[in-house]
């Protein structure tokens, strides 16, 4: 008898669309439904290709409006948006979610920046209240972020920062006497442009050495973030090479041209080794996994090869992981 109850309150894969049960117990608070009506949704969507996803975990309304972001994540529904959607509704937990998922959740790349600064906001609001409404973040000073940029730079760094800044690296024999002449350089060097990093047409790519010859030809490697510092170490890449590029030598996941330009404003691009903490749960919209983590985290004492024989000897820039479409 106790196996059949169990198997009774066991939720159907085939079951569209994942209402929780009102026998289901919630998974967060472990309550059920107090009539016969479902109490909650399953965190389950059935894919294009009739494939299943979701961990499928059940949560009733009471804990879908009201855990924290921090413990729930941001992807939230509610009985009359469910209800409304009929047969195509779904919902899985943000954890659960493919960068597609989420994109299909909510409409596409912009409303999904949309969604994501609406929740920053409350989350800030939030956070505003509970310290009496004073603002811990302070404004940053363009200059001294720049300083601060070089101070974090690499010998291999300073010189390409020095050489795209037309300064000379002459007399530069020690790291030190890079940096100091880096900071000078820092604090007269025109402030970076705010907005997609678009190559310029005459910027030369740093895997081919040729410029794209067209508007919109590649991107630079660059973020400028909320806080107005600027992260990337502004090489450029022409799309060309962003898909031709080896994938043991430029890493597995690109940009294009057409997703680039479908961001508008949001749009950003980095090489893998020039990500730092955050970067890739902003860019991809979920947790990143510990391999990309220990890959990037030890690029800086790797010696990057080219396998391009033209390029032999130049530093080989990483990539993240293809944004699934």
């Amino acid at each position: 008898a106790p196996k059949r109850e169990a198997a009774e309150a066991a939720p159907s894969k085939d079951l569209v669309p994942a209402w929780l049960p009102p026998n289901l117990a919630c998974g967060l608070c472990g309550s059920v439904s107090q009539s016969r009506e479902p109490h909650g949704v399953i965190c389950r969507r059935r894919r294009k290709n009739n494939a299943l996803g979701g961990c499928g975990q059940g949560v009733c309304w009471a804990c879908m409006e009201t855990r924290p972001r921090s413990e729930f994540g941001m992807v939230r529904t509610t009985k009359d948006e469910f209800e409304s959607l009929e047969d195509d509704a779904w919902w899985m937990h943000e954890r659960c979610m493919e960068p597609a998922d989420l994109r299909g959740y909510f409409g596409g790349e912009k409303e999904l920046a949309k969604a994501r600064a609406v929740a920053d906001a409350v989350d800030a609001e939030a956070a505003a209240s509970s310290s009496g409404g004073k603002v811990a973040q302070k404004p940053v000073d363009p200059v001294e972020a720049a300083k601060e940029r070089v101070r974090a730079m690499s010998v291999k760094e300073l010189k390409a920062y020095m050489l795209r800044n037309g300064a000379s690296t002459e007399n530069c024999v020690e790291k030190s006497d890079l940096l100091a002449k880096a900071l000078e350089v820092a604090a007269k060097a025109p402030l970076e442009p705010v907005g997609p990093a678009w190559m310029p047409t005459r910027m030369v790519c740093r895997l081919c050495t040729k410029p794209p010859g067209k508007e919109q030809g590649g991107v630079i490697c660059r973020r400028r973030r909320s806080d107005g510092s600027l992260s990337g170490c502004g090489e450029g890449i022409c799309f060309r090479c962003m898909k031709k590029a080896p994938r043991d030598a430029f890493g597995q996941v690109r940009t294009t041209k057409e997703e680039f330009e479908s961001l508008e404003e949001e749009a950003w691009w980095m090489h893998e080794r020039c990500f730092a903490d955050g970067d890739y749960k902003d860019y991809f919209g979920e947790s990143e996994p510990e391999e990309f983590y220990n890959r990037r985290t030890k690029a800086d004492q790797q010696d990057w090869e080219w396998d391009d024989s033209a390029n032999k000897g130049r530093p080989q820039m990483g990539s993240i992981m293809r944004r699934q479409g």
